[in-house]
């Protein structure tokens, strides 16, 4: 009986053992092949490239203008695109004709894609914050004025502005 417990004692530490062995196993490996650079297996920590100052930072905006329902107009920017660096504040210009012969209001509706960085791209004076009376046959040159904010998120490389205008005399005159 003596026998049987030291077998019966030797077994169940044996088989103890083997199965917190194999547990350890598959940490074990990992450290081994961190270790070595075995079965192709290296340092997978992730490199995030942050800038360290976000003053530094530039993104690109791109400048865009459509117009709704065959207004007679002609509107487009000065500038297609800017570098432009985060929190600084800068100024370009689109230019709008009345290619007709009469007085036209005009009203310009912004958006920014992608959309989800919008709220970054602050208008600090826009065209868009007012109607624009413009003459016939005129040319008017409308200014914009705006800042990058610095929490525009790090992925985000390219902004695009782009409005369109809409002919509203005849909400005008209605009035």
């Amino acid at each position: 009986m003596k026998n049987f417990k030291k077998t019966y004692l030797s077994l169940t530490l044996f088989a103890v053992f083997m199965f917190s062995f194999s547990y350890m196993l598959v940490p074990l490996y990992d450290i081994f092949c961190e270790i070595t650079g075995l079965n192709g297996k290296t340092n997978q920590t992730k490199v995030l490239n942050i800038d360290e100052n976000p003053a530094e930072r530039y993104v690109k905006v791109k400048f865009t203008s459509t117009i709704a329902n065959s207004a007679p107009f002609i509107f487009e920017p000065v500038d297609r695109e800017m570098t432009v660096q985060i929190g600084k504040i800068y100024n370009t210009l689109y230019t709008l004709t009345n290619n007709s012969n009469s007085i036209k209001h005009a009203t310009a509706s912004p958006s920014v894609v992608p959309s989800e960085d919008a709220e970054y791209f602050k208008k600090i004076e826009c065209f868009c914050f007012s109607q624009q009376e413009i003459n016939g046959l005129e040319t008017k040159e409308l200014p914009l004025q705006f800042i990058i904010d610095d929490d525009l998120p790090l992925d985000t490389k390219t902004l695009i502005l782009s409005y369109t205008m809409f002919n509203t005399t005849d909400q005008i005159g209605s009035n």
